[in-house]
Formats: C-alpha cells, sequence, structure tokens
C-alpha cells in the first residue's frame, strides 16, 4: 500500500476519533445503571433498541400532515443506535395529487432510507409492509393519528386493535395507543406499537455531534475548511455547497438546522 495522502489523513482522523468518542458515550447510556433523571428522558426506541432489529417510521400524508422533521428525529435515533429504519409514508388514499409525498419519498430514498407509500383503505403497499416486517422485531413509532393501528389491522386482521378517528379540532390523532403494546403477527414477528409523540429529547447529543446524524452530510463534510466545522456559518463549507447545487435536499438540510438549534 502507498502512503496515505494528506486528504486520506484528514479523513481518517475526522471521523474515527468523533465515531470513537460517541461509541463510548452510546455505551455508557447502554449499561444498565443510568440515572433515573436521564433514563425519565430517553425515548422508548432507545430503551428497547438491543432488543429491536428495525424501527418502521410511520407518518400520514394528511391528517395529520407530514412532518419531515420529526421523521429525521426518529432517523437520528435509529442512527445513534445504529438500527436500520424504513420510512411509511400512509394514508396515501387522501391525497388528489400524489407527487408531493412521492418527492419526499425520493429524498429519503436517495440517502439510503428505505421508503413505503401506504393505504390501510386502498390496500396500497401492504404486501410491502407485510414482507418488510416479515421475521423480525419492529418498534412502530410516529406521531398520534398517523395510522399505525389500522396499517396493522389491515396486514393482521385478528388482532382487532382499537383506532381512532383524528380530531376535528385540530386536526392531532387522538392517543389510540397510550403505553408500548407488543403484537405478535407469527412465530417470527414481533411489532411494537410505541405511543404517539410531538417531541423527541436527545439528551446526550451536543450540538457539535449533530452533523454526524445525517448521513448524507458525510462525503460533503470532508469539503470543509474546518475538521469540526458545524455546516452553519463557517466558510468554506463543503456541506453549504452541496446544499446550493442541489446534492443535499433543501428540506433535511433545514431539519438539521432545527435540530441543532434545540441541542
Amino acid at each position: 500500500m502507498g502512503r496515505l495522502t494528506k486528504r486520506q489523513q484528514k479523513r481518517i482522523n475526522y471521523f474515527l476519533r468523533e465515531k470513537m468518542e460517541r461509541r463510548e458515550k452510546h455505551d455508557i447510556i447502554h449499561q444498565g445503571n443510568v440515572p433515573k433523571f436521564i433514563e425519565r428522558h430517553m425515548p422508548y426506541i432507545r430503551k428497547l433498541a438491543r432488543n429491536l432489529d428495525q424501527i418502521l417510521i410511520v407518518s400520514s400524508v394528511v391528517s395529520p400532515e407530514i412532518k419531515t422533521g420529526l421523521i429525521d428525529r426518529f432517523l437520528i435515533l435509529g442512527e445513534i443506535e445504529h438500527i436500520p429504519c424504513t420510512i411509511c409514508i400512509n394514508k396515501t388514499d387522501l391525497l388528489d395529487d400524489p407527487a408531493p409525498a412521492q418527492e419526499i419519498a425520493e429524498m429519503y430514498r436517495k440517502i439510503g432510507y428505505s421508503v413505503l407509500l401506504t393505504s390501510a383503505k386502498s390496500g396500497e403497499g401492504l404486501t410491502e409492509l407485510h414482507d418488510a416486517l416479515q421475521n423480525k422485531r419492529t418498534a412502530l413509532a410516529g406521531h398520534s393519528g398517523v395510522g399505525k393501528s389500522s396499517l396493522l389491522n389491515a396486514i393482521a386482521p385478528d388482532l382487532e386493535i382499537s383506532v381512532n378517528e383524528v380530531s376535528r379540532v385540530n386536526n392531532k390523532g387522538k392517543h389510540t395507543t397510550t403505553k408500548v403494546r407488543l403484537y405478535q403477527l407469527d412465530d417470527t414477528t414481533d411489532v411494537l406499537d410505541l405511543p404517539g409523540v410531538k417531541i423527541i429529547d436527545f439528551i446526550d447529543i451536543h450540538r457539535d455531534e449533530a452533523r454526524f446524524y445525517f448521513r448524507e452530510f458525510e462525503s460533503f463534510a470532508e469539503e470543509c475548511k474546518f475538521r469540526d466545522c458545524l455546516h452553519v456559518s463557517e466558510t468554506p463549507c463543503g456541506v453549504k455547497s452541496a446544499v446550493e447545487r442541489g446534492a443535499i435536499h433543501p428540506l433535511r438540510y433545514q431539519s438539521y438546522l432545527n435540530f441543532i438549534e434545540t441541542l
């Protein structure tokens, strides 16, 4: 092998050091003796992480309206815990024009996430959903009212899960699921239906680390002038340049900016 170039050495230093620090912190969180005041703020997915094969993030296109920021926060949880994520965009039967949902689906597919478009009413995507769950232990996560229970009923009618309508007052879902419920679809397929959420706490992430959980930033970050570039106001910045030329979707970049503001 030849000698490493300065660019190659920079890349190794940039990622190896940061990933090691994050791995150590991840191990501490999961040692089993986390203080109560920390555990109280940990999302269900993080508590269950070691017993999960994947996360199915369910969002409805309308009623309630799709919230890519919440999807991205669940994806961050998946990145932190090294759990594969699939995005399920539900209630497609309510769309007059499917183009907006297709655009969002393509945004996530381009960065490597699996996306399903589904409708419990029309049957769209139910076969693909069933196959995605098969032989795995899956956590169903999402906002209240996005149709998680309806989807489970559609692919496994024997479950007969209670389903509530979306409130007409504020167009938000009523909490059908108020605690984690385990459903066994067959001998090798388990689904954990999590309560609907409005916000997700990230108690152990510093704002300087947020950039590592947006996977499409990684290759462009090599072009940044500073190793610890936050991709906000620094110049030159490879990530911001990628956003400007359309290589990174502006919705994802805005989600990143919103995320670091909460840390």
